[in-house]
């Protein structure tokens, strides 16, 4: 919405893109007069959208422009659109100026009345020279930002490589306080260690001696440790507009007003977890939210080495002792009876395990096969024309399984039929005549009909494809394929008894080893998780197969009986009996054995 103020008086102070924006475009439409029906300028925003930031007149629906808006970002070029009533609609993208490559930051969309070439030509050059202006304040306004981050970033990287070249942690820390103080404004910095979940003061800004015992320091601890607890930045007085949400700040509020600052923030410094200290910093005014994201990054940038500095200056015998000394004070302390109470119960079972024998079962996938696989197969080319089974139906010997197409076996037939009684005639007349040539050549014209004849009779015969026995359709439905050809020798159906039945057990190439002929064992599958079905191993195949990353051998099993539920294809899990382990073993044997292996491809 244009404002009523003077916009050279908006242009002459540094102001927000809305109000330059606002500004710029009543000064555009002052100077193309009664030529402009409407502007709009658009600007991109955080979010990479453009939205509108200024129009005229003010109760402009702009939503007619959207078209020639999305033309000019879409080609990034200015477009020209004439509208049937002789008026112009123009878009004229703006690049932000300053950087090492031009970046559309803005559009400006102008509605002009209609008037001659001239008229609006000078319009669109007022356009031209007004949006360079414009370019240049947003090229500002983009760059400050970006200025801003890479300020940002020399400090961090100055602040992070001069703790790293100080000698010892004293040095490093009294460097980071003093820099963070100079650079922030900060009228004191306090760096907190952590030392077995306590935080004590190690280093302040612009003093080589301090009494951490006194008791200013003692509650400025109390606020470290506040944030130490909670490992949340914890800022006085609270910024309502941080991203990060305020942690509880009763001892830093009450440190505050002991030491009479205006402002404080407690901020935890963290290294993949764990905490490498906590700083406390105090000045005047209050923490903005550049501040705040400064310290963020601080927090996230000089965690690391200071626990790598932490960690190189303790001594070796230091480091060795407390570790000991932790270990052995857990075991023997009365700290967490119900942990040491459990450890000890756990021992006693792993002992109890690697002593009971038990019975060592191997498990792998199985798969219900018939024990015979017999295949129903197209009797000659043709087209199918009934096929009332499909895979799972029960059948008897003898029962239609598809019906191929006749017809035109029948016309052959019939047409064969007729060329034979032809042949026939012709034979008769010759045999009469006796035209010895001609009857050689019917009786051989007689001969091939005959033949063709009984071919027709014979394909006419097995036009309907009859199971072979009782079973089951194990594969096959052309109930979708009806009229369809099929070709000579093509499997339609492939069926199994129902009978007799195999077991392919799938045993893992690491398992193979603990299974022979004859052993024993039960079945149980997915379909009938109730019952149980005892097997004996027939045959080891020698060859492995590879599945799914993995290689299996494919073991051949027997059922002692079978049920009238079973049907070729249930999947289910087959345990062999494979004598006697201990529970300990059975459990561990995978990894015991990858270790050996281990061992084996790289030291022996």
């Amino acid at each position: 919405m244009i404002a009523e103020s003077d916009p050279w008086a908006v242009l002459g102070q540094p102001g927000n893109a809305g109000a330059l924006c606002t500004a710029w475009l009543q000064l555009l439409a002052r100077r193309l007069g009664p030529r402009a029906l409407a502007g709009l300028v658009l600007v991109r925003g955080d979010d990479q959208a453009f939205v509108p930031v200024a129009m005229f007149p003010a109760a402009l629906d702009a939503a007619y422009l959207s078209d020639t808006a999305q033309a000019a970002l879409d080609s990034a070029v200015g477009v020209r659109r004439p509208q049937p009533d002789g008026s112009l609609q123009v878009a004229y993208p703006v690049n932000a100026l300053g950087g090492a490559a031009p970046r559309l930051a803005g559009l400006v969309l102008l509605h002009l009345q209609a008037a001659d070439e001239a008229s609006q030509g000078q319009a669109l050059a007022d356009l031209h020279w007004g949006a360079g202006w414009l370019a240049e304040q947003l090229g500002r306004q983009v760059h400050a930002g970006q200025d801003q981050r890479l300020d940002h970033a020399g400090f961090l990287l100055d602040l992070q490589a001069a703790v790293l070249a100080q000698p010892d942690l004293d040095r490093a820390c009294f460097e980071l306080v003093n820099r963070l103080a100079t650079h922030l404004g900060c009228h004191q910095v306090l760096f907190g260690q952590a030392r077995q979940q306590d935080v004590r003061v190690r280093a302040m800004s612009h003093a080589a001696w301090f009494d951490a015992r006194s008791g200013l320091l003692q509650q400025a601890a109390q606020a470290m440790n506040e944030a130490y607890d909670q490992r949340l930045r914890t800022v006085v007085p609270a910024d309502d507009g941080a991203a990060a949400p305020p942690g509880v700040s009763r001892a830093l509020r009450s440190y505050v007003a002991e030491s009479g600052s205006a402002a404080a923030c407690a901020l935890p410094l963290e290294d993949r977890g764990e905490l490498a200290g906590v700083c406390l910093l105090q000045r005047d005014i209050p923490f903005d939210a550049e501040a705040l994201r400064l310290l963020d990054m601080v927090a996230v940038v000089l965690g690391p080495p200071l626990a790598l500095l932490q960690a190189r200056h303790e001594p070796l015998w230091a480091h060795a002792r407390r570790s000991a000394g932790l270990v052995l004070g857990r075991l023997v302390d009365g700290s967490h009876p119900g942990w040491k109470l459990g450890a000890a119960l756990v021992a006693l079972l792993l002992l109890l395990a690697a002593l009971w024998p038990v019975d060592y079962r191997v498990t792998a996938k199985a798969v219900l096969e018939g024990e015979v696989q017999q295949a129903a197969v197209a009797p000659f080319a043709g087209f199918i024309r009934q096929a009332p089974a499909r895979a799972g139906d029960v059948v008897r010997k003898g029962q239609v399984l598809a019906v191929l197409e006749d017809k035109e076996l029948k016309l052959e037939a019939d047409r064969w039929q007729a060329e034979l009684q032809i042949a026939e005639k012709r034979e008769r007349e010759a045999r009469a005549n006796g035209e010895r040539p001609e009857l050689r050549l019917a009786s051989a014209q007689a001969a091939q009909a005959r033949a063709q004849w009984q071919l027709a009779q014979d394909k006419l015969a097995r036009v309907q494809v009859l199971a072979p026995f009782d079973g089951v359709v194990v594969r096959g439905d052309l109930s979708q394929q009806l009229g369809s050809p099929v070709e000579l020798g093509k499997v339609l159906f492939e069926l199994a008894p129902l009978a007799t039945w195999r077991v392919i057990v799938q045993v893992d190439e690491r398992d193979i080893a603990d299974l022979a002929d004859g052993r024993r064992g039960e079945l149980v599958l997915t379909s009938l998780p109730g019952s149980a079905w005892a097997l004996r191993v027939l045959r080891i195949t020698p060859v492995s197969v590879p599945d799914q990353g993995r290689n299996h051998f494919r073991v051949e099993a027997a059922l002692d009986r079978a049920g009238p539920e079973m049907r070729p294809g249930m999947e289910g899990v087959a345990k062999v009996d494979a004598g006697q382990r201990s529970l300990l073993w059975i459990g561990t044997h995978r990894f015991t054995d990858w270790l050996r292996l281990s061992w084996w491809r790289w030291w022996l």
